[in-house]
């Protein structure tokens, strides 16, 4: 719950019929069980937001619509009173909700999305929502767990970590939603001397490794880790899928700056030499 501004108002109580209704708005991303709401309490406007993750829920599953109301009503004890109405430079609305289990009132101020609403969202989706890489090799040394120089070696984002992440908000009939979609998935190998960092996307972060064929997600080390300034053994590898950001709200949509997470794994790499030995005088007894 947040407060918008103070005021002094008595309770609203539908006592008569409306002189005049506009706009009607379908209920905001949900699960139907409230839509958000507001009120008044010792001189202070407050105003409910329900969250909602990755999707649950929908305008057309809450079975929920909002009326604005504009005009006026009887109300018990204050006699008639009108909408908009503006009590100390804020703005007040009244909307019907009319849900399967009846039909409520709420009285509000004008909510702009973009500064009360997606601000909340983009904090609730980097702190909460939003995954990190968890690194994936697809190939080591089944023995001794490291990889080898001049061998290609797949990496992956694992743990469903590459996947669209959602989180949507609402205060009576205002909504919005911020999705964040995985773009790049950055792998930086950990070695002064190498190529990387190198980044592959589409579905090669989450891709079957296949040993013949290193797939799009892949770097090949030139250096042992034993050349390492991290701790002499293991290269210090990050992971970073850089996001897409985007929301959509009740009063527009667009685009936002993108957002990145990382992870770091330790990767020992070896450096393997092949001994020739020559056991006969003909090829087929092990000669050179």
């Amino acid at each position: 719950m947040f407060r918008l501004t103070r005021w002094r108002c008595a309770a609203v109580v539908v006592a008569s019929s409306v002189f005049a209704f506009a706009d009607v708005a379908i209920a905001g991303p949900g699960d139907g069980s409230g839509q958000g709401g507001g009120g008044a309490g010792d001189g202070t406007i407050t105003a409910q937001v329900n969250w909602w993750s990755n999707g649950s829920g929908s305008a057309s599953s809450s079975g929920c619509t909002w009326l604005l109301v504009a005009g006026g009503l009887a109300v018990d004890g204050v006699g008639e009173v009108h909408w908009p109405r503006e009590v100390r430079g804020v703005v007040l609305n009244l909307w019907r909700r009319t849900c399967p289990d009846g039909v409520s009132w709420f009285e509000l101020p004008v909510i702009d999305t973009t500064t009360d609403l997606l601000p909340l969202l983009l904090t609730r989706l980097q702190q909460e929502q939003l995954p990190r890489p968890t690194p994936v090799f697809a190939v080591l040394d089944p023995e001794f767990g490291w990889a080898y120089v001049r061998t290609p070696i797949d990496y992956r984002a694992g743990s469903g970590s590459w996947t669209p992440v959602s989180v949507a908000a609402s205060i009576g009939p205002y909504w919005a939603r911020v999705t964040a979609t995985p773009r790049t998935l950055t792998f930086d190998p950990g070695e002064a001397a190498g190529t990387g960092p190198v980044s592959c996307g589409g579905a090669a972060p989450v891709a079957v490794y296949i040993a013949e064929e290193p797939g799009a997600c892949s770097y090949t080390y030139v250096n042992a880790s034993s050349t390492s300034t991290y701790d002499g053994y293991h290269f210090l590898t990050t992971f970073t899928i850089d996001w897409r950001i985007a929301w959509l709200s009740s009063s527009g949509g667009g685009s936002l700056d993108p957002l990145s997470t990382s992870a770091t794994a330790e990767l020992a790499v070896a450096e393997a030499k092949g001994i020739i030995t020559c056991t006969g005088a003909l090829p087929d007894q092990g000669g050179c």
